[in-house]
């Protein structure tokens, strides 16, 4: 968050227990929720699991990001060599990390005559908006997700059936 981001946290409502994630507190049930103290035992994420959860952006991804960010502007075939990976597989990372708004692609003219197309990083600040509002985006399905949750589902969630409306479900522990 930068000094301007108000801070966000999450309140309960002391009547009926709903939660809510704001920047102030919201009301429920006529009253002005309190801010929660207490967290619910998850794993705190860090770069790699939010780029992963959130955002789907693989291991290869994220390499040719910091290419991307040391080398200013590579093209397809330079990023092939330094990644060690088949061109399709890295234009079509670099066509995902485009729709993310993590890179840009441009139009260079070559010395010889012709074009080619460079890829580059956008700037730290882009980045971290775009991101900011892809999280929000999802947190917000997420919550309805579970706002959709009923006993029936949670049922099938905990014997780790499908629901057949939502298709399977995948339950992944770590041992």
């Amino acid at each position: 968050m930068t000094a301007s981001d108000p801070d966000l946290a999450v309140y309960a409502c002391r009547s009926c227990g709903e939660y809510q994630f704001a920047s102030a507190p919201p009301t429920c049930c006529g009253d002005p929720m309190t801010a929660v103290d207490d967290s619910v035992p998850v794993e705190s994420p860090d770069e790699a699991l939010l780029m992963r959860a959130v955002f789907d952006i693989s291991e290869t991804e994220l390499e040719v990001c910091r290419h991307l960010m040391s080398e200013g502007e590579l093209t397809v075939k330079e990023l092939t060599d330094l990644v060690d990976r088949d061109r399709s597989v890295v234009t079509r990372h670099l066509n995902h990390l485009s729709e993310l708004g993590m890179i840009e692609k441009r139009s260079r003219v070559l010395a010889d005559g012709g074009r080619v197309n460079v890829y580059a990083h956008r700037s730290a600040e882009a980045v971290r908006r775009q991101f900011k509002l892809g999280l929000y985006a999802w947190m917000t399905e997420a919550a309805d997700i579970v706002d959709d949750l009923s006993e029936d589902k949670i049922e099938r969630l905990v014997a780790g059936e499908s629901d057949p409306d939502s298709g399977p479900v995948i339950v992944e522990r770590d041992e």
